[in-house]
């Protein structure tokens, strides 16, 4: 897979990058609080509940971009730059999570922060060296397109985990899994 645009060497730190940055270039949650932080994360834990139950239902004929629009209403993640964000506080510390379609940008998470991100392979940018510690769950396109269902549940189940305080995994059958250090 080709690599894409690099990102911009100096964002501003107060403004979102422009229409024609780098798509990678997204929320500056490092500098801007634009992602809300979920203090109860009781009523996502109920959502969480009622998926499991067949109450709240996510269409995956649409594509990866169909289950995003479900995964943001269930998990009541905000919309910025081509990426989806939420900011919960659970009793192991602030989770911030993104779901993409593309691989993240390290310097848009808080570096105090448990960082997680999550992406299908649409679209693959050269990773940058950052200061922020994050994770990175990278699912192939051809691994969701093979069991969308599948990928909704695993991404499900490792929220639910986190929200209760426990680590966030992912199935290795499903997602590679990448820790990235601070540089």
């Amino acid at each position: 897979m080709g690599s894409g645009p690099t990102y911009s060497d100096s964002p501003s730190d107060n403004v979102n990058s422009s229409i024609t940055s780098s798509p990678t270039d997204t929320l500056r949650t490092s500098k801007n609080s634009v992602a809300k932080l979920i203090k109860n994360p009781l009523p996502i834990l109920s959502n969480l509940q009622k998926f499991k139950n067949g109450d709240f239902h996510i269409d995956c004929s649409k594509g990866w971009n169909g289950v995003l629009r479900g995964l943001r209403k269930l998990l009541q993640l905000q919309y910025r730059g081509n990426s989806n964000y939420a900011s919960y506080y659970t009793s192991a510390g602030v989770l911030s999570l993104r779901l993409s379609g593309h691989n993240a940008n390290g310097n848009n998470f808080n570096s105090s922060h448990i960082n997680i991100s999550v992406f299908v392979a649409l679209f693959e940018y050269e990773h940058i060296q950052t200061n922020i510690q994050y994770t990175e769950f990278k699912i192939k396109e051809e691994t969701f397109n093979n069991d969308p269902q599948r990928i909704v549940l695993e991404i499900v189940a490792a929220v639910e985990r986190a929200l209760n305080g426990e680590d966030f995994i992912m199935s290795e059958e499903v997602a590679e899994k990448y820790h990235y250090e601070c540089k």
